[in-house]
């Protein structure tokens, strides 16, 4: 499978012609003229794992790929949101619940012709009531680990919810730390 994307003829953000270039070792479009570089084609996606009352909350997927599945509620992360921001948003869309982030406990990178990277969250119960969102969750539910395990549901999902009862509190937000860019955010061992 190739690295090599290439969703641009012409510069995104001046709109001249891109030249093919070798840079570092691999074919991208290069802009002549602003210096835009074309480094590949990337998607940025987030779940949750959200206990509650010593269940854990999970979705029934309502399309493809995986539909019937059970997972983790999650989705994609928007241009300009960061990581924390999408995973309270997605909770909330994909199932009515309130949640805040307490920390990563997983990462899952998938380079291929789209590299796809998949942040999972521990998170904290807030509040609200379960609403399916319509078309993308079929059904939806609160289960005990022992309930899980009997589900159709992806290793992926069933691994993150076994990691989030360990000790180990994972990567947690450090908002002490002066970032050079203010929209910024630094997750680490604390």
């Amino acid at each position: 499978m190739s690295d090599y994307t290439a969703p641009y003829l012409f510069c995104p953000i001046c709109g001249k012609s891109l030249q093919n270039s070798i840079i570092d070792n691999h074919p991208r479009g290069a802009c002549p003229e602003c210096a835009y570089i074309n480094w590949g084609d990337f998607s940025l996606g987030v779940g949750g794992v959200l206990w509650h009352n010593e269940k854990v909350l999970l979705v029934q997927r309502g399309y493809n790929p995986g539909k019937g599945m059970w997972t983790i509620p999650g989705g994609y992360v928007d241009h300009g949101e960061s990581i924390g921001e999408a995973i309270i948003r997605e909770i909330q869309e994909e199932t009515g619940i309130k949640a805040k982030p307490l920390s990563i406990i997983a990462l899952r990178d998938r380079p291929a012709e789209k590299h796809n990277t998949y942040i999972i969250f521990l998170m904290q119960f807030l509040g609200g009531n379960l609403q399916a969102q319509a078309g993308e969750v079929s059904d939806l539910g609160f289960f005990t680990l022992k309930e899980c395990q009997s589900l159709p549901i992806p290793s992926l999902t069933l691994g993150a919810i076994e990691a989030s009862q360990s000790v180990s509190k994972g990567l947690l937000l450090n908002s002490k730390v002066k970032l050079t860019c203010a929209l910024s955010t630094l997750y680490q061992i604390l």
